[in-house]
């Protein structure tokens, strides 16, 4: 039976799902046999599928009884994989990486797009995409073996993944999209000032490893604020809604990227940097929030404007009552479980892990339900700062033109 929806060029979710699993499945089987080619050529016929077939299940995390022989092949598999793109030293990629973030921010902000500055970009998008799914292999296979030496390289490998995804998230937020740039090739003043945060946050990184910056956080919340400002429009034109929807996704990737960092290296300030991105975001989506389908009621206005006002605060690194926070529902919930040895020594009863990580996040001033807006009355308004965030707002300015 014919799907209309393919007919109409439309994929369900569970198709797109599994295309994307049958398209990672297919870079992951090249991705090992190139390393074995490369590791192993003296591997013919079944020896080389059997090696293929172990490799695969150690990357995909199956429970093996994994023999010394089994771990040394890993590490050797892996090594030969990382010489393949970096040839002299691994460090040199990610070198050349920041001077073509950097170049393609330049020039697709000077005010002149040009179709190279198009396809370039583009390409770059899609040559770190592919980086990354690489470097997966090679951390997996890595992650295998117990030797030290495979986790120095662990190491080494998770911290460049971090700085490709923190480049690559640079790119899409201070650039515009293909489709953008082929319907106004001209950056506005606004995009321009974002553009130039991202540069600062590329030079910073030349002098420390740093990441999540607060450059990065800043320059985050400016996007943040466009987007209220957008919701405040009462209609928007194409180039606006391109722009909105690039924000969004950007957004949206920055927070995966973060949480995917928080697995692999659990660090209180990466799940600090996580959890400030998720509020932002959860302003973003408490100011969008109406009940009549984008007609904003009174008080869905005040909600928005007091979602703005958080937001130039965070940016200008002004204190927020908690109070406005919880009112407003976007305290984010990070379960930081570097503190539960601490408050079990506290003598606090509890029965659960799960009582643990409440209890921490209580200390903490989180909350679980953090998407969910709260309605806010004027009493609780009127104690934050309005006339203040009015007179930073005239002096900063903030708007979507």
């Amino acid at each position: 039976m014919v799907d209309i929806n393919e007919l109409r060029g439309i994929s369900s979710s569970e198709d797109k799902k599994k295309k994307e699993l049958s398209e990672k499945e297919k870079k992951k089987q090249s991705v090992i046999e190139k390393g074995i080619e490369r590791a192993r050529p003296d591997l013919q016929g079944p020896e080389k599928e059997k090696a293929k077939e172990v490799l695969s299940r150690v990357i995909d995390g199956e429970n093996l009884p994994l023999d010394k022989n089994i771990e040394d092949f890993a590490f050797i598999v892996a090594d030969s994989l990382q010489t393949i793109e970096n040839e002299v030293a691994p460090q040199n990629e990610y070198f050349n990486w920041m001077e073509d973030t950097h170049d393609i921010i330049r020039d697709m902000n000077d005010g002149n797009i040009t179709d190279a500055d198009i396809d370039r970009r583009e390409g770059f998008l899609e040559h770190l995409t592919s980086r990354e799914s690489e470097m997966r292999v090679y951390m997996a296979l890595y992650a295998a073996s117990k030797s030290p030496k495979a986790q120095e390289r662990l190491e080494f490998l998770q911290m460049k993944l971090a700085r490709l995804q923190q480049l690559r998230s640079a790119i899409l937020a201070a650039t515009k999209s293909k489709e953008e740039a082929e319907a106004d090739r001209r950056a506005k003043e606004e995009e321009k000032r974002i553009a130039m945060e991202y540069q600062r946050m590329i030079e910073e990184q030349e002098r420390k490893a740093s990441l999540y910056s607060d450059i990065e956080y800043k320059a985050s919340l400016m996007i943040a604020q466009t987007l209220i400002a957008m919701a405040a429009a009462e209609e928007l034109d194409k180039a606006n809604q391109l722009r909105k929807q690039r924000y969004q996704d950007y957004l949206a990737r920055r927070a995966e990227d973060l949480r995917f960092l928080n697995r692999i290296r659990p660090d209180n300030s990466l799940a600090n940097s996580y959890a400030k991105h998720v509020e932002m975001m959860n302003l973003v989506k408490v100011a969008n929030t109406s009940q009549n389908h984008g007609h904003f009621t009174e008080e869905e206005q005040i909600r928005r404007n007091v979602c703005g006002a958080v937001l130039e605060y965070r940016r200008r690194d002004k204190e927020v009552p908690e109070k406005i926070l919880y009112k407003l529902g976007v305290k984010s919930f990070v379960p930081d479980y570097s503190m539960s040895e601490e408050i079990l020594q506290r003598n606090i009863e509890t029965q659960s892990k799960a009582d643990v990580i409440k209890r921490i996040n209580e200390l903490r001033g989180r909350q679980t339900n953090s998407f969910a807006p709260k309605s806010i009355n004027r009493e609780n308004i009127q104690s934050f700062d309005m006339n203040r965030y009015i007179a930073l707002r005239t002096r900063g300015g903030n708007s979507v033109a």
